[in-house]
């Protein structure tokens, strides 16, 4: 989005929420743009749209971040349907056919199964604690996703840059 597209979204956000003191100068106006620069301006004012069409408040860029998300990559499937999945595909596939069971599941889906083992899934007797389980790992990876998705593209890379810099520090340090 630039400036220009920016100061218009700037100007609806205000709009829409005249009793808020939203942007009340120069530096928030340029801290909200570094925030939300990355965002094309289409799907910022969809965002927008859909925040205000559903919350009586006024949103964060944290909230405009999430919207962007969810207009851009739509809903993610709960952990149910997950599940779901991993059921047909185990009375489809069965124990012999790992590799195509695994090819027939949604991509958070197969992670998890991964994870716990398909040929677990097959073999077990605790059929409820499996689901259980699959549900705190699927809910997990897809709030990781969703949170990873929501940070602008120059500040996860620059957060990995600095990570690996200090990992590369801790292991010198250590020899």
């Amino acid at each position: 989005m630039t400036k220009k597209e920016f100061a218009t979204f700037a100007m609806a956000l205000k709009t829409y929420y005249p009793k808020e003191n939203l942007l009340p100068n120069e530096q928030a106006m340029e801290l909200w743009y570094r925030q939300l620069q990355d965002i094309p301006y289409q799907v910022a004012e969809l965002s927008l749209n859909k925040w205000v069409s559903l919350n009586k408040w006024c949103p964060t860029i944290a909230d405009i971040r999430q919207m962007a998300r969810e207009v851009t990559q739509g809903d993610i499937p709960d952990w149910s349907e997950g599940w779901e999945e991993v059921c047909k595909a185990i009375q489809r596939f069965g124990y012999y056919r790992p590799q195509e069971a695994k090819e027939s599941l949604s991509p958070i889906t197969r992670q998890v199964v991964e994870r716990m083992g398909y040929t677990h899934l097959c073999m077990s007797e605790n059929i409820t604690a499996d689901r259980a389980n699959f549900r705190v790992i699927y809910e997990g990876m897809v709030e990781r996703k969703q949170k990873e998705a929501q940070i602008p593209e120059k500040l996860r890379l620059a957060i990995n840059q600095l990570m690996q810099k200090s990992l590369i520090e801790d292991k010198e340090d250590r020899t």
